[in-house]
């Protein structure tokens, strides 16, 4: 191991100090470092290369969402040391960031390949590059008072028409957290699936469901629009025009998250103890 990315958020104020912890015991054990901070300009991603072995993001969940995505294609490790609430896709505490760090440097890990989401937006006259997601995709009526009017054709067979507040389409990863919330099911992270919930739907039989991540998921409206909204994993927004249609397809390249060899890095061990999933009340 040469050299590790360094990826903080720079809005909490205590985790400056812990990069510059971090950065001492690194180059103390010969390792180059190179820092960078998030939610500011995509060129600072850019100091992240392929020639990192892996990326040591200090943060909450969302951070580790934002690097993700910003690291989708260049098939780079990526280890959170949480700094947030929940931290249910980081590793350990900022109060054991050397011990962690430890743990990286002599191999005891594991790489966990998770799905990603492409979205591609065509019939729209200011998006149409490739943009991608680790947690969901979601298509909302935003700041309007009025639902959407949604068509959902999968692999160019019509499925439903959904009057609602609208969709979320997530992957297994995604399955903890908006889906959830909006009654989805829990999807273990290996299941080669996507999920397609409604939000609010005005529908006696609108229910979530589960397609296979080889098909291409498409989404249009029925109705003229203004508002309509599309977020990546909740932090990107673009506003969606009438005519948009928005394709959805799992992505060509997997976020590979790192996880230490410990009991806490079993998934069901994380849904019960993060989210206390089918505990009584006592």
């Amino acid at each position: 191991m040469k050299t590790i990315g360094l990826v903080y958020n720079a809005e909490k104020s205590e985790t400056f100090e812990l990069v510059k912890k971090i950065d001492k015991h690194l180059q103390v054990n010969n390792i180059k470092t190179i820092t960078c901070k998030v939610g500011i300009e995509s060129s600072e991603w850019d100091k992240l290369n392929n020639k990192l072995d892996l990326v040591i993001i200090l943060g909450g969940d969302g951070t580790l969402l934002n690097t993700g995505r910003a690291l989708s294609s260049r098939d780079i490790p990526i280890f959170g040391i949480n700094m947030g609430h929940l931290g249910f896709l980081t590793e350990g505490k900022n109060a054991d960031a050397i011990e962690l760090t430890d743990y990286l440097l002599n191999n005891k890990y594991t790489i966990d390949e998770r799905a990603m989401l492409e979205v591609t937006i065509a019939n729209s006259k200011s998006h149409s590059n490739y943009m991608c997601a680790l947690n969901d995709v979601v298509i909302s009526r935003g700041t309007s008072r009025k639902m959407t009017h949604l068509k959902l054709n999968v692999d160019n067979n019509p499925v439903a028409d959904y009057v609602a507040d609208g969709l979320i389409i997530c992957t297994p990863t995604g399955s903890t957290a908006y889906a959830l919330s909006a009654g989805g099911a829990i999807m273990e992270p290996s299941i080669e699936g996507i999920q397609i919930v409604p939000i609010c739907a005005h529908s006696l039989t609108s229910r979530p469901h589960i397609v296979s991540d080889k098909r291409e998921i498409t989404i249009t409206f029925n109705k003229p629009h203004e508002g309509t909204i599309l977020q990546l994993d909740g932090q990107e927004t673009i506003t969606l025009e009438s005519e948009a249609k928005v394709k959805i397809v799992r992505a060509k390249h997997n976020a590979k998250l790192i996880r230490l060899k410990c009991e806490e890095n079993n998934f069901y061990w994380r849904i019960r103890h993060k989210f206390h999933f089918g505990q009584t009340v006592s």
